[in-house]
């Protein structure tokens, strides 16, 4: 089973919000070179679960669950994002 992780060469901050009503965001950049990029709302949320490690329902399960949703209806994208995110190299099969 594969498990994710953020990659080592990426420097980020998030600003979670998720109690205080406010879209939470995660500012994320490969350094040194790398552009900034800004996931807000579920793709935050999906971020914060990838920053804890995991499989994809490992992932998929914390990030349905500080969304408040059901697994099944995010699982698809979930695993879109995650699959993006490697490919720009922000994220690392372990």
């Amino acid at each position: 089973m594969t498990r994710y992780r953020i990659a080592d060469d990426v420097a980020w901050v998030s600003l979670e919000g998720l109690d205080s009503g406010r879209i939470p965001s995660a500012y994320v950049a490969r350094l040194p070179l790398g552009p900034p990029t800004t996931l807000a709302g579920s793709a935050c949320v999906v971020w914060l679960a990838i920053a804890d490690g995991g499989s994809h329902d490992e992932i998929t399960q914390a990030a349905a669950q500080m969304w408040d949703t059901d697994p099944e209806q995010i699982r698809g994208d979930v695993l879109t994002l995650i699959a993006e995110l490697v490919d720009v190299g922000l994220v690392s099969p372990d």
